[in-house]
């Protein structure tokens, strides 16, 4: 579990679903706006193992400050989200450097005319350059995906659609070793309601990268795709196959395989949702894969596409006393095409916050991971658990406490470390 995510603290940080494809942004569509919110909160964090190091372990404390903010346009011809957190730490000891963190996201989209329409999303992460260690500003980057676009629905009839799109995307990445990118991608897409609730169709897509190394990557994919929805319950998906070609210079490597993605959601009658979400993909390590499913890291290798599949399930639940419980299971597949690395992560993560007062909960956290990596046949297993309280002071002040650790074993003696630490928050809603 991570040291700052646990349920109530920070608990306006909903910039990742919104950002990265919660809400389903429509021009003209009939959504919901959402006020402005802005929040600034402090939390000190002291840890007894700064650097997650296997040894020479150092004790320091990150004074960290951040601004965080969301907010969602009107409904009309033009509509936005944009939600993010902006961070800035100070390691008391020198650890580290002072550095600044930024995790944001803005997602428009304008209707020009009647079927035609023009988007506009960037995505700007703090991303893990590799799972082979833990989360640490020597293991973090700065990744920004900027996509942008037209898009034209041709009515063919009441029942038939046909959808056709282009998209410039630019990847820029902070770590100077890490390639940056620019993609082109078209689709044409044809769409045949069944039903009110129940449509399904042909989807076509082709796609080529130019990494600033020199590398050009070409990807094509054919899929069925269905969507379905109940009173309750709603799923969508695709499948197909696709190809992905790799040209740099004398070399040349292409691959094929099945594709496919599936999201699965459900309303619970006494409150709560359960999900399901999967995905697999022909693509490269410039692409927002990373973002879209954040437990997914791309490992810095001499091999620019991977096949990449990511599942997740879990189950989102309010209890009759006002009490909240979470648990998601997940598991990430990283087969790098142009080498032997393949990477394999499995886990589990709950988390429980229980009432104890109108003012005061209390929380606990756990979190199991186990990793393979094929290239040196190595296992790694991770284990974090944390307890915490939380105490509404006021209507715009939360204050909260938090003492944990986690334990890293590993095959690879570098990899493993242990740490145990504290974490104090103050959050405060502006607006």
């Amino acid at each position: 579990m991570g040291r700052r995510d646990a349920p109530g603290l920070n608990s306006a940080g909903s910039w990742l679903a919104a950002a990265t494809g919660g809400l389903l942004l429509t021009a003209g569509a009939s959504t919901l706006a959402a006020p402005p919110e802005v929040y600034v909160g402090f939390d000190p964090l002291f840890s007894d193992n700064i650097k997650l190091a296997s040894g020479d372990e150092r004790s320091d404390i990150e004074n960290r400050l951040s601004l965080r903010g969301n907010y969602q346009t009107d409904p009309g011809r033009c509509t936005a989200v944009m939600d993010g957190e902006v961070a800035y730490s100070v390691y008391a000891e020198g650890t580290y450097d002072p550095e600044t963190q930024v995790n944001a996201g803005f997602t428009g989209i304008c209707e020009l005319a009647s079927g035609l329409s023009w988007e506009l999303d960037d995505q700007l992460r703090e991303v893990s350059r590799t799972s082979r260690q833990g989360d640490t500003p020597d293991n973090r980057t700065r990744k920004n995906v900027f996509r942008t676009g037209p898009s034209y629905r041709l009515r063919l009839s009441d029942v038939d659609f046909i959808n056709l799109s282009a998209r410039y995307e630019n990847t820029e990445v902070s770590d100077e070793n890490d390639p940056d990118s620019d993609r082109f991608t078209g689709s044409v897409a044809w769409n045949h309601l069944f039903a009110p609730d129940l449509s399904g169709g042909i989807s076509t897509s082709a796609s080529e990268v130019e990494l600033d190394t020199g590398a050009e990557i070409r990807n094509t994919a054919v899929t069925a795709t269905f969507s379905k929805r109940w009173a309750k319950t709603s799923v969508s998906g695709s499948l197909g196959v696709s190809e992905i070609e790799t040209e740099l210079g004398s070399f040349q490597q292409k691959s094929d395989g099945v594709v496919g993605d599936v999201n699965f959601q459900r309303s619970l009658d006494a409150g709560g949702t359960v999900y399901l979400r999967a995905s697999r993909e022909l693509t490269d390590q410039t692409s927002d894969f990373d973002i879209r499913f954040d437990e997914f890291t791309f490992q810095r290798t001499d091999s620019n596409t991977l096949e990449a599949t990511s599942v997740e399930t879990g189950l989102e639940k309010t209890l009759y006393n006002g009490d909240e419980v979470t648990v998601a299971a997940f598991a990430n597949r990283s087969d790098y095409l142009e080498s032997t690395e393949q990477e394999d992560q499995a886990g589990i993560r709950t988390s429980y916050m229980r009432r104890l007062s109108s003012r005061l909960s209390a929380t606990a956290a756990a979190r199991y991971e186990y990793l393979t990596f094929e290239s040196d046949q190595s296992d790694d297993e991770i284990v974090g658990v944390d307890l915490g309280l939380i105490y509404l002071a006021s209507r715009n002040l939360e204050l909260g406490a938090r003492i944990g650790r986690t334990k890293r074993t590993s095959d690879i003696r570098l990899q493993e470390y242990e740490e145990n630490w504290l974490l104090l928050s103050v959050d405060y809603r502006l607006r």
